[in-house]
């Protein structure tokens, strides 16, 4: 006897007993069933939270998307402010070198402010 004689395979008995291929016992076949009823129940469920998780994704897709909306107003609103203040200061600081060189112009010079 070698140490693969003593080696059985699934459904089948030792060699002793003889070598046709035996129906598993009955427990065996039902505790495959309940096996296979399991799955089909673990697939079933994880499809579900497959689908409630995709839903729930383009839920804050669609959360990002307006704040990404709501951010890109606010970017453009401060963009526009800050070019405003700055042509205010440089039309104001035209106006003052203006102001300045015609009063040296004048022969009165003025204080700037």
């Amino acid at each position: 006897m070698t140490a693969g004689d003593d080696e059985t395979k699934p459904g089948q008995t030792p060699e002793s007993e003889g070598d046709e291929w035996k129906f598993p016992s009955w427990r065996r076949v039902g505790e495959f069933v309940a096996n296979i009823l399991q799955l089909e129940r673990s697939v079933a469920s994880l499809r579900e939270e497959n689908k409630r998780l995709r839903e729930e994704l383009r839920a804050l897709q669609r959360q990002v998307d307006e704040q990404g909306g709501k951010l890109e107003v606010l970017s453009d609103f401060v963009r526009n402010a800050v070019h405003d203040k700055v042509d205010s200061r440089a039309e104001k600081a035209a106006i003052r070198a203006v102001e300045t060189m015609l009063a040296f112009t004048r022969g009165s010079p003025r204080e700037i402010e």
